[in-house]
């Protein structure tokens, strides 16, 4: 018995060994990129804008005060519902910027009025080849085909089950309904699809826009199994950014629901007046509630950096736990260049 136990232990030992294998750790290599990150969307018709950033080791970035809002809004006073606070304080704004197209063209982005980014007079189409440079980062992306989405029928409702969830706290009382077609005729790997219920109203002192970007669909098109928890009022295990193979085979109908969107009194508007001035000053609504529906056909690096930051933003710091790495695909440098289509519809509330 007990030289059956020895046999045993030497063949464990044997076994052991064998498995046992030195691999030398290596660390990325940081210091082989620029410290510069690029940042920018071609998105179809509308005018190319890049955006240049100094680019921050862990621990000396920044400090800032910026929040992710599901409700917002904004008015003459503010540049958008996004703080321009951190591009402010880290814009390169002396860089060198091309953009060459279709390895024809070659146009010079300059330095908006604002500072807000680089610009030039052309505007991505379908098909579009797109290279910019800037020193010696390099990056590129094409623009994918306009994609398709039918509106087939909406209701309102006039209970909100979402009133309280997810942090969506504030008073909104109806649910526009909305039941929606993406055809197969569809030939993009890529999709987004944008719901904002909106609205906007004329002041004596000038003009606001409240909006609210989530949206709610028990249809297997959202789910994604990764975002185990939720954020910024999106609700655990959705996204609004999926591929072709949920969607392959047949038109694929599903239903969305959208809260409307009410007063929203955020940082930048709560200091104008409290709501009984706003509403002795209030003018004619220029936008009456509607909710617009978005679908959107994404270049392939702009999907995988919207599915990392989804992932990102709802992983807790943990020491021992594996980093979740934003998608990049700048050459020499960090960011993003995608590229988009979309297809835009509007549904009013028939107030």
């Amino acid at each position: 018995m007990k030289t059956r136990l020895y046999v045993i232990y030497i063949l464990c030992l044997i076994v052991l060994a064998a498995c046992e294998k030195e691999v030398e750790f290596q660390a990325p290599d940081v210091e082989a990129a620029s410290d510069v990150t690029l940042n920018g969307i071609a998105v179809e018709g509308e005018p190319l804008t890049i955006y240049l950033n100094k680019a921050y080791s862990i621990g000396n970035t920044p400090l800032l005060n910026i929040g992710y809002q599901f409700a917002f809004s904004k008015n003459d006073a503010l540049i958008d519902y996004q703080t321009a606070a951190y591009y402010k304080k880290t814009a390169i704004l002396d860089a060198e910027v091309q953009a060459v197209v279709n390895n024809q063209q070659t146009y010079t982005l300059t330095l908006a009025a604002d500072s807000m980014g680089y610009v030039c007079d052309y505007h991505p189409q379908v098909g579009d080849h797109i290279e910019i440079k800037a020193g010696n980062i390099r990056v590129e992306t094409t623009v994918p085909p306009r994609p398709q989405i039918e509106i087939l029928s909406h209701e309102v409702l006039e209970e909100n089950p979402y009133k309280y969830i997810e942090g969506m706290s504030y008073e909104n009382d109806t649910i526009m309904r909305i039941t929606c077609r993406i055809p197969t005729s569809n030939i993009n790997q890529y999709y987004r699809l944008r719901v904002r219920g909106e609205r906007k109203y004329s002041y004596t002192w000038g003009a606001y826009y409240p909006m609210q970007d989530i949206y709610f669909s028990e249809d297997e098109l959202f789910v994604d199994d990764r975002l185990s928890f939720g954020f910024g009022g999106w609700p655990a295990y959705f996204s609004n950014v999926f591929d072709k193979n949920k969607i392959e085979g047949t038109d694929h109908t599903f239903t969305i629901n959208s809260p409307k969107s009410g007063y929203v009194f955020n940082d930048g508007a709560r200091e104008l007046a409290n709501k009984e001035i706003m509403e002795q000053q209030l003018l004619e609504p220029d936008i009456p509630p509607r909710v617009m529906v978005e679908l959107q056909a994404l270049s392939p690096e702009l999907y995988h950096y919207l599915k990392s930051v989804e992932l990102f933003r709802i992983t807790k710091s943990d020491a021992f736990s594996e980093p979740v790495q934003i998608y990049s695909n700048v050459q020499n440098g960090w960011g993003i260049l995608g590229a988009l289509s979309y297809d835009r519809h509007f549904v009013e509330y028939g107030e």
